[in-house]
């Protein structure tokens, strides 16, 4: 599959329309020298706050319909996929009063059951579409955070984790098997880069980690998912030499895992 010429318009509504900003903005990381910052246009920005280094990502604005799905799921993936526990959660809402409380009531529903405390934020009562933004903040676990712009020849490409579809019961369950593989996954493998599958779908994901790491990618012909879909769970490349290892902790967690391609 030749992603860059069969989906050009996907990739320059997810991926190129917002390349304005990282130049317009990358004399920012002159001030501060974060580990991952502006410059590395990667999922969440990474700096050193005393002794520990922190993941900070801000998603959004997310429409009503999602918020009372995964919201805070689908911006706490941003900071997990780097390599990083999370904190706690702000956020900032706006619509009428009605469909505000609607949607701080399913924030804090998902917030008890990730354990992911709301600690504060900003609301807006207006008469406008009801909309949310999330900021979340983590605590880097790894020495270095998983970049998207490091995979190596010879890696395996594998999704890691079904996706996280269905109604908010369905999709809280998957995405704690998820986080907890993941995390476990982290303590035993070398993970060389890592993304999650959100905008734009299979199709951005594999584009950005394949233009930023300077590699091409083989891909299955057969890939189980559809490849424009947000899924929610990771894309990583991983050495060969890793593999089995992912699938027994996978299989022993119940974790759905996939190998859709290898880097060239």
């Amino acid at each position: 599959m030749d992603i860059k010429s069969e989906h050009k318009s996907l990739i320059e509504k997810y991926v190129k329309a917002t390349e304005w900003l990282h130049s317009d903005f990358s004399e920012m990381d002159d001030l501060i020298e974060p580990i991952m910052g502006i410059r590395d246009w990667d999922d969440s920005t990474c700096v050193r706050f005393g002794d520990k280094k922190l993941l900070v990502s801000v998603d959004g604005p997310y429409s009503r319909r999602l918020v009372m799905k995964s919201a805070l799921i689908h911006a706490t993936t941003d900071v997990v996929v780097k390599g990083g526990r999370p904190l706690f959660a702000l956020d900032t809402l706006i619509g009428i009063k009605e469909e505000v409380r609607d949607m701080a009531e399913s924030l804090k529903r998902q917030a008890l059951a990730m354990r992911i405390p709301i600690l504060g934020g900003n609301t807006l009562f207006e008469d406008v579409e009801p909309r949310c933004s999330l900021t979340i903040i983590g605590e880097l676990i790894l020495e270095n955070p998983i970049r998207d712009s490091t995979s190596e020849e010879g890696d395996l490409l594998v999704l890691l984790g079904e996706p996280i579809w269905g109604s908010q019961e369905e999709r809280i369950p998957k995405a704690k098997k998820l986080f907890e593989t993941w995390f476990e996954i982290l303590n035993k493998i070398k993970i060389h880069a890592a993304k999650d599958v959100t905008k734009g779908g299979l199709i951005s994901t594999l584009y950005e980690i394949s233009e930023k790491s300077g590699m091409e990618f083989e891909l299955e012909r057969e890939i189980p998912f559809p490849m424009t879909r947000n899924l929610d769970n990771f894309l990583i490349s991983i050495p060969e030499t890793d593999y089995k290892i992912l699938l027994d902790i996978c299989r022993e967690r119940g974790c759905e895992v996939h190998k859709i391609g290898v880097v060239k």
